[in-house]
């Protein structure tokens, strides 16, 4: 098994910053950021629709408190959603995953 994070961001910059810090810190072995899609959302009483792009990262179920930590701290959202899905993975996929992110 792998995980995989998701969360959204509110420019193209940001997911690549945060995606940047986790692979240098050998915390995810890779991240996928894809095009705009609208999110449709309640805040402080108002309906909201803003432009945002997914990013999704790969790592060890092990790490995951430790990638949404660092999410948290370089996310510029009061409140981003950080969304974990266990999944099966190819075995030769998950040993790549397991050997390009550090031990817990």
């Amino acid at each position: 098994m792998i995980l995989e994070l998701e969360t959204l961001c509110p420019a193209r910059g940001v997911a690549d910053r945060i995606a940047a810090h986790l692979l240098q810190a050998r915390l995810i072995a890779c991240a996928n950021r894809s095009r705009t899609v609208v999110s449709l959302y309640r805040w402080d009483g108002e309906v909201k629709a803003e432009e945002e792009y997914s990013l999704r990262v790969k790592t060890r179920v092990e790490l995951g408190d430790r990638v949404e930590a660092a999410i948290l701290q370089w996310h510029p959202y009061e409140l981003p959603a950080i969304l974990r899905h266990e999944v099966q993975a190819n075995a030769a996929y998950e040993a790549w995953v397991r050997s390009e992110t550090i031990a817990d």
